[in-house]
């Protein structure tokens, strides 16, 4: 299947859409939102189409609790503790996770430097007056015990090591993780040529879940009882 930015992706059960179908899913929220320009590196952070995308599905899922898989330097966790719906429940509510350590790890791509990088970066969730939200985690996700956060977020974003194997290990915790609808899982970097693995996985994946490829952006998504447009054939 040809897509709008002329990637070509093999035949699967991805569900290819356009960001206005995900911007058409009606939601109860102002129009404003509060944004921050994005580095200019631009390898380790995500496109203004594919924040936006988060932000949209922030609010088809109004979380009450939060997992980031890859805090790298925290723009992310910034971009989604600043938009973060109200919440009676007090203490933290967006948990992130990173590498404290790269020794012994396998890597893919440039994914090694970019966490060299952000071994010293001061997150710039830190920055927020509403830090007191976020719980830092310092582990290596192969080793996580997703048993204690069982059912606990309704909004999980997968975008830590890249190497298959880690993909793999975080999407299945992300699915003990998951809460009950409405909640959902989103993945970064399907179709980037540095990981043809994590792409083909998510292929394969398809075919056992629902999953949306957002057309123009690198993100694919699981969504749990919220209906998603698509264009009619």
């Amino acid at each position: 299947m040809t897509n709008t930015d002329n990637k070509i992706y093999q035949p699967s059960k991805m569900i290819h859409i356009r960001p206005t179908h995900l911007l058409s899913i009606p939601d109860d929220f102002e129009e404003e939102i509060k944004f921050f320009m994005p580095p200019a590196q631009g390898a380790g952070s995500l496109t203004t189409i594919e924040s936006v995308m988060l932000l949209k599905l922030l609010r088809c899922v109004e979380p009450t609790f939060i997992f980031e898989f890859g805090t790298y330097k925290g723009y992310t966790t910034r971009l989604l503790l600043e938009n973060l719906p109200e919440s009676n429940v007090e203490g933290e509510r967006i948990y992130t996770l990173d590498l404290p350590e790269i020794d012994n790890i396998d890597f893919q791509g440039g994914d090694k430097n970019l966490a060299l990088e952000a071994l010293n970066f001061k997150r710039k969730y830190l920055n927020s007056s509403k830090k007191n939200l976020v719980k830092q985690i310092f582990q290596d996700s192969m080793t996580l015990d997703a048993a204690q956060y069982t059912k606990k977020f309704q909004y999980i974003f997968v975008d830590a090591n890249h190497e298959v194997s880690y993909v793999k290990k975080d999407t299945e915790n992300s699915l003990k993780m998951l809460a009950d609808s409405p909640s959902c899982i989103i993945w970064h970097d399907y179709g980037n040529r540095e990981f043809p693995q994590l792409t083909q996985y998510l292929d394969d994946l398809a075919s056992d879940m629902t999953l949306y490829h957002v057309e123009g952006t690198m993100l694919v998504f699981h969504l749990k009882g919220v209906e998603v447009p698509v264009r009619k054939s």
